[in-house]
């Protein structure tokens, strides 16, 4: 289905005399990266809103979306694979509350830090267009914006940052 939209947008900005048309694969590409956004985002307040959770999904969305696109990450091969898998912890990660049980928001934002000052960002070398001279930019920010969660103490950013922190360190192959 994206491939044959990429190739009527490609088609009508050629018939256009559109200067430097992106080629097909790079529509079905940013289209991609566009269904994919899309549908974890709807999927996910779909399923919060079920849940009584609209507004924790919402945040958490934001939050985790943020931090992750600091800090870079492992991605999944599979456009519907990360769909998924995605929406499952988009919609279920805001219902963790951690309100009486402030050692695992130390922690876990403890964790996060270090875990960004180690490995962030991950993966930027495969899938940002952000040249590496920024890369230690990225890390101050990110640092910044984990370490705040010492002043927070916010269970839904333990739980973004904690999750995200787990990502780091894999690294994409080929």
């Amino acid at each position: 289905m994206l491939r044959k939209v990429a190739v009527t947008l490609n088609a009508r900005m050629t018939a256009n005399n559109v200067a430097n048309a992106p080629s097909v694969d790079v529509i079905v590409y940013a289209l991609s990266i566009i269904w994919n956004t899309t549908s974890i985002t709807l999927f996910s307040l779909i399923l919060g809103w079920l849940t009584g959770e609209l507004f924790r999904t919402f945040l958490f969305i934001i939050i985790f979306a943020t931090i992750r696109f600091l800090t870079g990450g492992y991605h999944l091969k599979s456009g519907t694979f990360c769909i998924i898998v995605s929406t499952a912890a988009m919609s279920s990660l805001p219902h963790i509350h951690l309100d009486n049980h402030m050692l695992w928001v130390y922690g876990g934002t403890v964790f996060s830090l270090i875990m960004v000052l180690l490995f962030a960002p991950a993966n930027y070398d495969k899938y940002a267009r952000i040249s590496p001279k920024h890369y230690p930019l990225l890390k101050i920010i990110s640092s910044c914006i984990v370490a705040s969660n010492l002043l927070f103490v916010s269970d839904l950013l333990a739980v973004a940052f904690t999750v995200q922190a787990v990502l780091l360190p894999f690294k994409e192959r080929g």
